[in-house]
């Protein structure tokens, strides 16, 4: 059973991706159903076969969202043409501006309004910032727990991950000096372009394993707000800086 997204609108994740289509302008069944076939963007995520996508229609027009109109096709063949009530036009666009309330949410529901963005060529500016806002509280709670239960830490990176997501979505993994040129001086000369490898917490500090090429790794010690805030976990990519008063060089390693 597909879960109710909201009590107002009384509709699920299926019934609102189809109204938000029919609001721009899919007005036929058939057409409707293709934009879930596999392969699609949308498809990608909530693949759909035709009868489900039919069921979704009828079930948009017993709640007077969507109306069936007469229209004549191409070859002079009796049609039904969809079409919003001006009811349907508000919820469409009141759902596709919500955010989600539960981080579980984020793979389905929110990537869905992502893409419907994305096709209906919508900018998705404003639901990111929306959904980060909502998930702050939330996120902040499960990464503050340093619990060692296995559910804890399963919830801990989930919580970084919706960070890393959101942000990756929004463009904002980019250098602060690509964001804000000339703003960020760093007086550290040595600096290396590394990756993650994976971060131990402790009680107050947590231990960072870089690789910077492979068989190549660097380890550094900071404090674990400064890991939470920095959204740090295995993958996520970094620039290493540092100074160092001795620099040691070593031969015959082979």
């Amino acid at each position: 059973m597909v879960k109710k997204l909201d009590q107002k609108l009384n509709i699920d994740l299926i019934s609102a991706a189809c109204l938000v289509l029919i609001s721009r302008g899919e007005s036929h069944g058939y057409e409707l159903a293709k934009q879930f076939e596999p392969g699609t963007p949308i498809g990608e995520v909530l693949t759909l076969s035709r009868p489900v996508v039919y069921r979704a229609v009828k079930s948009l027009e017993a709640q007077q969202l969507v109306r069936s109109i007469e229209s004549t096709g191409v070859r002079g063949q009796l049609k039904w043409k969809l079409k919003c009530t001006a009811s349907g036009e508000r919820s469409a666009k009141q759902w596709l501006a919500s955010p989600v309330q539960n981080l579980r949410d984020l793979r389905s529901e929110f990537l869905v309004k992502i893409l419907l963005l994305q096709v209906l060529e919508q900018s998705s500016k404003q639901l990111i910032k929306n959904q980060r806002n909502t998930l702050n509280a939330r996120v902040k709670t499960l990464i503050t727990d340093t619990s060692p239960a296995p559910v804890s830490i399963w919830r801990r990176e989930q919580a970084r991950a919706a960070l890393r997501f959101l942000d990756e979505l929004e463009g904002s993994t980019e250098s602060l000096a690509e964001r804000h040129p000339g703003q960020l001086v760093v007086s550290a000369r040595n600096q290396l372009r590394a990756r993650v490898a994976k971060v131990r917490h402790g009680d107050t500090l947590s231990t960072v394993y870089l690789t910077l090429e492979p068989d190549q790794t660097m380890t550094s010690t900071i404090t674990n707000d400064a890991a939470n805030e920095l959204s740090l976990a295995p993958d996520s990519q970094v620039v290493a800086l540092f100074k160092a008063t001795d620099v040691m060089i070593a031969t015959n390693f082979q």
